[in-house]
């Protein structure tokens, strides 16, 4: 069976409205086959632009309007911020500094402009409808060369050019969840208002990213900023993002996911047995190994492991150490809550209105129905009263390939992952306290980007440097899609050679928040190269979580592609085997047994923020890199905050000449939250504070020696450079 297409071709009419731009397009047929005349004008497609805030286009292309639709993620309405105009030669539709310009005469084509400079625009057949072997409605944008798109969820790379992709979550490992979201490294995202189905073509055949959703309509959001930050804190805003106070864990953090051979005894003895090592333990997560073994569903904990869970609890909190769990809608038919969930329909049916239950190692399993109210408050009750124990934190444990039924649409299981996420999220912040609530979630969908943590994690039974290179890319792919702040999971030991597991450690430890398996290490060098990398997380924590307060606050992602900090920098875009941590600190990976890495310097020179040694860029630097070392370097003139106790500290990294160095401090403790400026002009350094309280405050200059006089304290010189104590906010110091 051929393919029929019908492309928009002209303009045939328009209306403008006080908020809204309606164009109606003449629709030109295209068929692939030799036997069918093509170039028909046949049908008309009604495009309407308007705009629910400044920056941000609202296209709606539709070929016959057949009811509302239910699959909308955003359902906003035209406000104020657009405006459409026109003269002679073309229409306009304005959003504060977005510009849609659409020609008159000639072929149609919709030209943006942000700030006065073209960003994209559609292609010769900018919208189309297929109708078979399916029907699809959708839309082409053009590419320009050099250009890279990021995001969609996870995709395993960082850019995604010259890819095709589908945001079906169903066909996809449960790592690799897709949202149809991307941004161009030319300032501009396009997100297509849909939990349903959309296929993408990243230029893979022609010079044009396409896409397209099942039906006779599409609607999408043109969003523009400066840069991909700023299209990124746009898109964010539209969605909804949350200012969560973050839980990151400055000592170990250690998962016992997929283990119930461990009872209370056994971790009070992993626990002390660590404390020997001389290592500290924040959290502990348990998985579903609270449960039965014989169950690994439901609400209660195994009474055989764990005879008082209440009293197993409060001894955690007394060695200071939070504790986490999983919680899923999986229920097996050998729990007594089974037969209450059959008989007041509350599991998910079948076409045929029967129970969906899939046969495990265990019996049989049923789903719980998040999308059903009565269901879903019965299981936030269940939640309730097993978080009201005293559980810290949770992990959202839901995979889209345990639902599949048979007949259920894309929208279906996009809207029950973010249901499900959603009623964890809020027994959380009942039972926990909106300040203190944390939650990691396995899967996730289209709108569900209000609440940290997105785990990124493999599938894969034994590890390899390829999944950890994939691993990293998911980080950074699912930041630049509105998920900035990030967990990754590291696989059990047991699966990587001690090299490779060491290598996978340092790149989870300097994400935002991570996990390692139990055991956590097998010899006294693997223990020797965790401890180093516990100090670098230690030194930097304070600096992720004021990147994890500005992501939360402004949907900045704390790992980032390089060029999202270096635009104009065409080396940088090209950089898949490094990142940026915030905006100051440029983290590679390591990704042989060797120790080999490669790796590009931007212009500047950076200081590897572990040995203090310099490297001058732009240059791409090749080495060999000692197994108890991560290469991180930290940006010239940059500030890096950090606490020691009660004092704030910070650290100044290569101060240029003439130019103010800043950083925000943006701790949850608001006494120790503040703003920092150090300018160096000539022989004098000026530093100013302010809003850090009454904390005592630390200066550490790296690479100046030749202090000779400061307005407050004393200079100390170390191998590293000069450290001053002072306490009011202003502090002068000269330089010989």
């Amino acid at each position: 069976m051929y393919s029929l297409t019908k492309y928009a071709g002209s303009l045939r009419d328009y209306t403008i409205t006080e908020n809204t731009l309606a164009l109606g397009l003449n629709m030109t047929e295209f068929a692939e086959t030799p036997l069918t005349d093509n170039g028909r004008n046949y049908g008309r497609m009604k495009v309407t632009l308007s705009s629910p805030q400044s920056g941000i286009i609202k296209i709606n292309a539709c070929v016959r309007y057949t009811g509302k639709d239910e699959t909308a993620v955003v359902n906003a309405r035209p406000s104020a911020a657009g405006a459409a105009e026109e003269d002679e030669d073309a229409l306009l539709f304005k959003a504060g500094m977005l510009e849609a310009r659409i020609q008159r005469a000639g072929a149609f084509r919709i030209v943006f402009s942000y700030c006065g400079n073209a960003i994209t625009a559609t292609s010769i057949n900018s919208f189309f409808n297929t109708r078979r072997p399916a029907e699809y409605t959708g839309a082409c944008f053009d590419i320009t060369p050099g250009e890279s798109c990021y995001g969609l969820g996870g995709s395993g790379v960082t850019d995604l050019i010259g890819r095709k992709e589908e945001t079906d979550n169903m066909s996809e490992s449960a790592a690799f969840n897709k949202i149809p979201f991307y941004v161009s490294s030319r300032g501009y995202g396009i997100f297509v208002n849909t939990t349903g189905l959309v296929k993408f073509d990243f230029a893979s055949q022609n010079g044009a990213v396409t896409f397209s959703n099942e039906g006779e309509t599409i609607e999408f959001y043109v969003i523009a900023g400066g840069t991909p930050s700023d299209v990124i804190a746009a898109y964010t805003q539209l969605l909804g993002r949350e200012n969560i106070n973050l839980n990151l864990c400055d000592g170990l953090s250690l998962n016992y996911a997929g283990n119930y051979d461990y009872d209370e005894q056994s971790i009070l003895s992993d626990l002390n047995q660590a404390h020997e090592y001389g290592i500290t333990i924040s959290e502990i997560w348990l998985g579903h190994g609270y449960l039965p073994k014989t169950i690994k569903t439901g609400f209660s904990w195994d009474p055989a492991r764990f005879p008082d869970p209440a009293k197993f609890i409060r001894k955690i909190h007394d060695l200071g150490i939070r504790i986490g769990i999983s919680l899923s809608p999986y229920i097996s038919d050998a729990v007594p809550e089974f037969a209450e969930c059959v008989d007041n329909d509350y599991l998910v049916k079948n076409s045929k209105g029967e129970p969906v239950l899939t046969e495990y190692e265990n019996g049989t399993m049923g789903i719980i129905d998040v999308l059903s109210q009565p269901a879903r408050n019965w299981l936030g009750l269940k939640f309730d009263s097993v978080l009201q124990l005293g559980i810290d934190m949770v992990e959202a444990d839901f995979k889209y390939e345990l639902l599949y039924t048979e007949g259920m649409t894309a929208s279906y299981y996009n809207n029950f992952a973010v249901a499900f996420n959603n009623i964890v999220t809020d027994c959380s912040v009942r039972c926990v306290g909106s300040g203190n609530s944390s939650v990691i979630r396995n899967s996730t969908g289209a709108g569900d980007t209000v609440a940290p943590y997105r785990n990124i994690y493999m599938n894969k039974n034994t590890a390899s440097y390829s999944s950890l290179a994939c691993a990293v890319n998911n980080a950074i792919s699912y930041g630049m899609t509105g998920y900035g702040i990030i967990n990754m999971d590291i696989p059990s030991i047991a699966s990587a050679s001690p090299t490779l597991y060491t290598r996978w450690t340092q790149a989870a430890m300097i994400m935002p928040h991570y996990r390692l398996p139990v055991p956590f290490c097998k010899d006294a060098a693997m223990l020797e190269n965790l401890k180093k990398m516990l100090d670098v997380r230690s030194g930097l924590l304070s600096y992720v979580e004021s990147c994890c307060i500005e992501s939360a606050n402004f949907g900045m992602p704390v790992a980032r592609p390089m060029s999202v900090e270096f635009p104009t920098d065409r080396l940088a875009q090209k950089c898949p085997t490094q990142f940026m941590l915030g905006s100051a600190v440029m983290v590679c990976p390591v990704y042989s047994t060797a120790g080999n890495v490669s790796f590009y310097v931007p212009a500047g020179t950076w200081t590897n923020y572990i040995t203090r040694e310099k490297i001058s860029g732009p240059r791409i630097v090749s080495r060999k890199v000692e197994i108890s070392e991560l290469p991180v370097y930290v940006r010239p003139n940059s500030i890096i905050p950090s606490h020691a106790g009660e004092t704030v500290v910070f650290s100044c990294f290569e101060l240029s000449e003439g130019n103010v160095a800043a950083a925000e401090v943006l701790g949850q403790n608001k006494s120790l939250s503040g703003v920092v400026n150090v300018l160096k002009a000539e022989d004098r350094i000026t530093v100013k504070t302010e809003g850090f309280g009454r904390a005592s405050k630390k200066l550490v200059l790296n690479g100046i020696t030749n202090v000779v006089g400061v307005s407050e304290g004393f200079p100390e010189n170390d191998q590293y450079g000069t450290t001053i104590e002072f306490s009011s906010n202003e502090l002068i110091i000269t330089l010989g």
